[in-house]
């Protein structure tokens, strides 16, 4: 190896055991905790493209009850669905039901489950939804805020962030984890 890809794999591997200077991402060292120089390079920058984690929704008991009374609100929609996973930070306020489909507000997201895709009307960008199974979602706009809509089974979910407080990326990362409840 050449002296300065060494000194890069060694700085990229020393930044994925100590964690500096990738923010709030973790990288876990490759099995049996050593890291190999040659795949260093491309797990740090893969790292630094995401910096950042995501973290299970705590949900409470009584928030469980207003989520599945927000449901039952609507005939042939009862069963709940739930956001499982959030940005790292973010923090889960309340649930309502609208005149078509059921809210989740979020510190810094909202995601909205529905019966409907709302997006058909509007010109947008197909994206397909990391960490999934092949799931597309549609991007696009209303006023300034981008949404990303795509199909659950029955359903389809909208995630979106007011007033911009969460990157697209971000938001393509949490999607994905919209789950039924099952008590």
């Amino acid at each position: 190896m050449r002296y300065p890809q060494w000194i890069a794999a060694s700085l990229a591997a020393g930044v994925l055991l100590t964690g500096t200077g990738l923010g709030s991402a973790q990288a876990a060292p490759a099995a049996g905790g050593a890291v190999s120089s040659a795949a260093a390079p491309a797990a740090a920058k893969a790292s630094q493209k995401a910096n950042f984690t995501v973290s299970d929704v705590p949900y409470t008991a009584a928030q469980y009850k207003q989520i599945v009374k927000a449901f039952a609100a609507f005939d042939d929609f009862e069963t709940p669905y739930v956001p499982s996973r959030m940005i790292t930070g973010d923090a889960f306020k309340k649930v309502a039901a609208g005149s078509d489909s059921v809210t989740f507000s979020f510190k810094y997201m909202k995601v909205s489950v529905s019966p409907r895709d709302d997006s058909y009307s509007y010109k947008g960008t197909i994206v397909t939804l990391p960490n999934s199974n092949n799931v597309k979602g549609k991007w696009y706009k209303v006023g300034k805020t981008d949404m990303l809509t795509f199909p659950l089974e029955d359903r389809f979910v909208t995630i979106y962030a007011p007033y911009h407080s969460l990157s697209k990326t971000k938001l393509e990362h949490v999607a994905v984890d919209v789950t039924r409840y099952q008590p």
